[in-house]
């Protein structure tokens, strides 16, 4: 490599600036620390060789894993957890790069005031057959079609006093006392939590108000809950990002007659997840184009082949065990994912 810049021999120095330990004339970078071996002062042209040096560097790692996670799978995996690291970009790094782009290029085309405007009109639909149907009933019940007999169905307030709360179990109190607080919301509109406790003659402390908010929170979801949508939508980086862990366990679990640790499991997972990303965000961006779902649909369908060709590379298996192992991994998926779902959705609802 050609020597220019702060690296040519001139400008080095006999001792680390960092850690001052001695260096010699042919050392281009501190044996201790790793620093660069040069005194000469930091001027613009260095400074930016020196990082778009460091983007080319990065480029050259970027283009050898997203090769090998492309044409390689499993194999990449296999390479790192072997110890054939230096020209593959960190694979928790490199997912988190690419779940971000994910999530951005998903975030563009979802257009959430188209989904609840169809949302609201399926509401509605829905309440008008509903409606029909009652009026229809009636009709058959009195043999009279004059719909201005029909009795409204008048919601009496629920309301539970203090002193009957505390006769009742905790969590037959908890449920009890948020049907008190979402009638009294219903009926009052009140959105004050001190003065609707007040005038439930109901404790003030911390718990109580923070029931109550809660109910107004649920009972407005419950009218709107494309809000709760866009909540939970904004929050998937993470909630998948927690999710990965735990399906590595289950990765262990399944190959525990396997030499492989659980961050080995890990890594793969990460490749593995940041190739399902790959794939579907360019599918997005084709069917956006094409304005199809056609391009999706391939795109999960690929990545089911290759995630079975990827278990077999990496953990070394039989056609038909890896066959049966891919089947389980993806009822075990999707049984962890309706449970994180629901432990989303309800936790949600109190952090919303």
């Amino acid at each position: 490599m050609k020597e220019k810049g702060r690296f040519l021999k001139k400008y080095r120095g006999n001792e680390c600036l960092n850690c001052n330990v001695p260096l010699d004339v042919i050392d281009r970078y501190c044996h201790n620390c790793g620093q660069i071996n040069t005194t000469k002062k930091l001027s613009f042209k260095d400074f930016f060789n020196e990082f778009f040096a460091s983007i080319f560097s990065y480029d050259s790692r970027l283009r050898h894993t997203i090769v090998g996670l492309l044409f390689r799978p499993g194999m990449i995996s296999k390479d790192y957890v072997e110890g054939k690291r230096i020209k593959y970009a960190n694979p928790f790094r490199f997912y988190l790069s690419v779940s971000i782009l994910f999530f951005i290029i998903n975030g563009l085309f979802i257009d959430f005031d188209q989904v609840a405007l169809q949302f609201n009109s399926d509401q509605k639909e829905a309440a008008e057959d509903a409606k029909r149907s009652k009026i229809s009933a009636i009709e058959i019940q009195t043999g009279s079609p004059d719909t201005t007999k029909i009795a409204k169905n008048s919601s009496n307030e629920v309301y539970f006093s203090e002193a009957q709360l505390d006769t009742m179990g905790m969590f037959t109190a908890i449920r009890k006392r948020w049907k008190t607080y979402k009638s009294h919301y219903k009926t009052t509109g009140e959105l004050v939590a001190n003065t609707a406790l007040d005038s439930l003659k109901h404790k003030q402390n911390t718990y109580t108000r923070y029931l109550y908010s809660r109910s107004i929170k649920t009972k407005n979801l419950s009218d709107n809950p494309m809000e709760l949508l866009v909540f939970v939508f904004n929050k998937l980086p993470f909630i998948i990002f927690f999710f990965l862990p735990i399906f590595a366990l289950m990765m262990w679990l399944l190959y525990i007659r396997k030499p492989f640790n659980y961050m080995e499991h890990l890594v793969f997972i990460f490749h593995t997840q940041t190739m399902f990303f790959i794939l579907m965000g360019i599918s997005i961006l084709i069917d956006q184009i094409s304005e199809t779902e056609v391009a999706s649909s391939i795109a999960m369908l690929v990545f089911l082949f290759y995630l079975y060709k990827a278990m077999r590379k990496f953990y070394q298996q039989g056609r038909a065990k890896t066959i049966v192992k891919f089947l389980l991994v993806n009822v075990l998926f999707f049984i962890l994912a309706g449970i994180g779902s629901i432990i989303t959705i309800i936790g949600s609802m109190f952090i919303f």
